[in-house]
C-alpha cells in the first residue's frame, strides 16, 4: 500500500517534469495536433447538433400547422420556446457526453501521435534510436485503439455498478463518487502507459498484469487528466492539450520505475 501510495504521487508529480521534457527538448510543436482534433471535434459535433436542431425545429412546425392558425402568437411562441430548449439540450448533451468519453476520443484520433511522442521521449530520455517500421507503426496504433475499446468497457461495467451502489444512503454515495474517480483515473493512466509496454514488445495480457502492479502510478497519471473534464466548457479542450504532457509524463514515470 505505502508503494502505490509513492506511485501515485510519482504520477502526480511527473507532469512537471514531462512539461520541462518537452520544453528542453523543444518538443512543443506537438501542441498543434490538439489543436486540429479539437477543431475538427467541435466544430463536426456541433454541425450535426445544428442539423438535429433545425430538423426537430421543422418537424414542430408542421404538427402545429396541421392543427391550423399557424400565425397565431402563441403558436409563434412555443415553437420559438422549443428551438431554443432543443438548443441548449443538445449543447448541455454534447458536453456531457464528452467529458465522459472525450478522454477516450483523444486517445484514439491521436494515437498515431501519442504513438510516435512516447518513442521520441524514450529515444531522448534512453539516448536510444528506434528505427521506423511502418507496419509496427500501423500495429501500435491499433493496439492503443484495441486498448481504449477495451478499457471503456470495462470502464462501463464498473461505474455501472457503482451507480447502482450509489442507491445506498450516505455510505454508497461515497462509495461511488470516490469509486468513479478511481477507476476512471486508473483506466485513462493504463491506456497512457501503453504506449512504453508495447514499445518494450509486452503483450496486453503482460501490459495489465504490469499495470495492476503498478496501480497507483496509473490512478495518478489518469487522475491529472480527468480532472480537467470538470473545468466547465473547457475541460475537453484543455485535457486535449494535457493527454501530450499524460503521454510523455508515462513514458518518463514508468520507465524511472521500472525496477520497482
Amino acid at each position: 500500500m505505502k508503494n502505490q501510495v509513492k506511485l501515485f504521487l510519482k504520477g502526480v508529480k511527473s507532469y512537471r517534469q514531462a512539461f520541462t521534457f518537452l520544453v528542453k527538448n523543444k518538443l512543443l510543436y506537438f501542441f498543434l495536433f490538439p489543436i486540429a482534433f479539437n477543431f475538427l471535434i467541435y466544430f463536426s459535433g456541433l454541425s450535426v447538433l445544428n442539423d438535429f436542431r433545425l430538423l426537430t425545429t421543422q418537424y414542430l412546425e408542421s404538427f402545429l400547422e396541421s392543427f391550423g392558425a399557424s400565425e397565431d402568437w402563441w403558436i409563434l411562441f412555443l415553437n420559438k420556446l422549443f428551438s431554443i430548449s432543443i438548443w441548449l439540450l443538445s449543447k448541455v448533451l454534447f458536453f456531457y457526453v464528452f467529458s465522459l468519453f472525450g478522454g477516450y476520443l483523444t486517445i484514439i484520433f491521436l494515437s498515431p501521435v501519442f504513438t510516435y511522442l512516447s518513442e521520441k521521449t524514450a529515444s531522448i530520455q534512453k539516448g536510444k534510436t528506434y528505427n521506423f517500421n511502418f507496419s509496427q507503426f500501423v500495429n501500435d496504433i491499433f493496439r492503443a485503439i484495441l486498448i481504449s475499446v477495451r478499457n471503456i468497457l470495462l470502464q462501463l461495467s464498473m461505474v455501472f455498478a457503482l451507480f447502482l451502489i450509489g442507491f445506498i444512503p450516505v455510505i454508497g454515495w461515497g462509495i461511488s463518487i470516490f469509486g468513479n474517480l478511481l477507476i476512471v483515473s486508473y483506466f485513462y493512466g493504463f491506456s497512457f502507459l501503453d504506449y512504453t509496454n508495447e514499445r518494450n514488445q509486452l503483450s496486453i495480457k503482460e501490459s495489465v498484469k504490469i499495470v495492476r502492479r503498478k496501480k497507483g502510478l496509473a490512478i495518478g497519471l489518469g487522475l491529472v487528466f480527468y480532472l480537467c473534464f470538470f473545468i466547465p466548457l473547457l475541460g475537453g479542450v484543455i485535457s486535449s492539450f494535457l493527454a501530450i504532457i499524460s503521454v510523455v509524463a508515462a513514458t518518463i514515470s514508468l520507465e524511472e520505475t521500472s525496477d520497482n
